[in-house]
């Protein structure tokens, strides 16, 4: 073909020592240990490897990709394959086990696929500049199953990336992200929006130890979705100013939230398309200068979590922070600003800037008081953020559990309110509170939530913050 002849003659141009015939065996003897390839795709490798592809300049020479491999055909086990891809994403270089790993993800007009890079080629690419949106060969590549069963491109000793003119045929890199509003089905996804506000972080115990995390809002045209994000994605995001627009590879949607992955790669927009005042005009999360009945306080080690209400929905407002704020049951506070993240049925307030302090009793007395307390016989379905209230009827030994954040103490129990018993479910530190009230004891739960277990019956979850209060028998 003619596109076949011309790369001949400019690879030839680009190598003059080398004649036609001394290319053309080149080729064959590729073809010959890859049959997989096509007769332009051995082409391009033999030109990688002679350094054709590269002009004066730092620029590279046109291609035809007609006869690249394209991503939609890649199947786990192929060797040597060629691609032109664009970058969506591109992680830092890190250690893994001790080993160097950068972690790219890729695409065509047919589709996307995860590119992961080990030792010596890591290091080689994190030196190249790579960054979303640039065009590429990948020469000597190979495929494996990904952690996901899906294809994943692995880079060898003898693979090679360059970056390439653009030929105008592949989409552009915002393309292939979905809008933060458009995620509703439990998945991993590419996302894009523009950050709203980010909270506070966090450090929550793991079976793996200490993990931070920070939840920020996100929001787009048609709406708007919570992240968290764990470990080394903490800092980027905290560090990311509000109206900055962001896309990320292979967060987790589940629970109603975001959550990044040890695979998800974050990129910043040059400038976001979308006006972010606008955006938190139009926003149904955000709360600002915000009157809030306090409900219940909640003491636990160097944490305070303060159960409010703005008179219809009940909320969480944990943190560290709080810890030399006054505040009893009963009075109002005013929020700041800060935004609702929604998990299980629990709403929680997240906000770096909780500007707390008491309000007038005319703003009080505006917030009308909500009734949570539930009698066992009427509860029918699921629920978050009641209190009942029964005899403790029976309890089993305290146990040890394995979960995947390691072994955990538990006990189940049933309370029992005239004609009614229903069954509770308490883990570690409650499990042990609960293990200690005598049976025959009336006990209140505050802040418990009402869920169907594996068997498809109701029953009452107390909660890591749950406040049990034992009454008189």
């Amino acid at each position: 073909m003619a596109e076949h002849k011309d790369f001949v003659k400019r690879i030839l141009k680009s190598r003059p020592e080398l004649s036609e015939e001394e290319l053309e065996k080149k080729v064959e003897e590729k073809l010959k240990s890859s049959p997989m390839l096509s007769r332009l795709g051995a082409l391009l490798l033999v030109a990688d490897e002679l350094g054709a592809l590269k002009i004066s300049g730092g620029s590279t020479s046109p291609l035809d990709t007609s006869e690249f491999t394209k991503v939609s055909s890649l199947v786990s086990g192929l060797n040597d394959i060629s691609l032109y891809v664009r970058v969506i994403a591109v992680s830092p270089l890190v250690k893994l086990n001790g080993r160097a790993i950068l972690r790219m993800k890729v695409g065509d007009e047919t589709g996307k696929a995860s590119t992961v890079a080990w030792e010596q080629k890591a290091e080689e690419l994190a030196t190249i500049g790579l960054s979303p949106g640039m065009t590429i060969t990948i020469m000597h590549a190979y495929t494996r199953s990904g952690f996901d069963g899906k294809p994943e491109i692995q880079l060898g000793k003898n693979s090679s990336v360059n970056i390439v003119e653009d030929s105008g045929i592949l989409p552009q890199v915002e393309s292939f992200f979905v809008p933060v509003s458009g995620v509703s089905v439990a998945g991993t996804f590419d996302v894009k929006g523009t950050l709203i506000m980010v909270g506070e972080p966090k450090s929550i115990q793991t079976k793996s130890g200490t993990v931070n995390l920070v939840e920020a809002l996100l929001a787009d045209e048609g709406g708007e979705a919570v992240l968290v994000a764990w470990r080394d994605k903490v800092e980027l995001i905290t560090s990311t100013p509000p109206g900055t627009e962001l896309m990320l590879t292979d967060v987790r949607f589940r629970g109603g939230q975001l959550q990044t992955t040890m695979r998800t790669c974050i990129a910043k927009a040059a400038k976001s398309k979308l006006d972010l005042s606008r955006l938190m005009a139009e926003s149904k999360r955000l709360m600002s200068n915000k009157p809030l009945k306090v409900l219940d306080v909640i003491k636990e080690p160097e944490l305070i979590t303060l159960v409010v209400s703005d008179g219809v929905w009940v909320y969480r407002l944990s943190s560290r922070s709080l810890s030399n704020v006054d505040v009893k049951e009963g009075d109002v506070i005013r929020l700041a600003k800060g935004f609702v993240s929604e998990r299980n049925g629990r709403k929680t307030i997240v906000t770096s800037e909780y500007g707390i302090m008491a309000v007038a009793d005319e703003d009080a007395k505006k917030i009308p008081m909500v009734d949570r307390r539930r009698k066992l016989a009427d509860i029918s379905g699921e629920e978050s953020e009641i209190i009942v209230e029964g005899i403790l009827h029976t309890k089993t030994p305290l146990g040890a559990v394995e979960t995947r954040f390691g072994k955990a103490e538990k006990t189940s129990f049933w309370l029992r309110d005239g004609e009614t018993t229903m069954l509770c479910s308490a883990w570690r530190s409650k499990a042990r509170e609960i293990d200690s009230v005598p049976i025959g004891k009336r006990v209140q739960l505050r802040w418990v939530r009402v869920r169907r277990n594996v068997f498809g019956e109701l029953e009452i979850a107390v909660e890591r913050d749950t406040k049990v209060v034992v009454l008189e028998a």
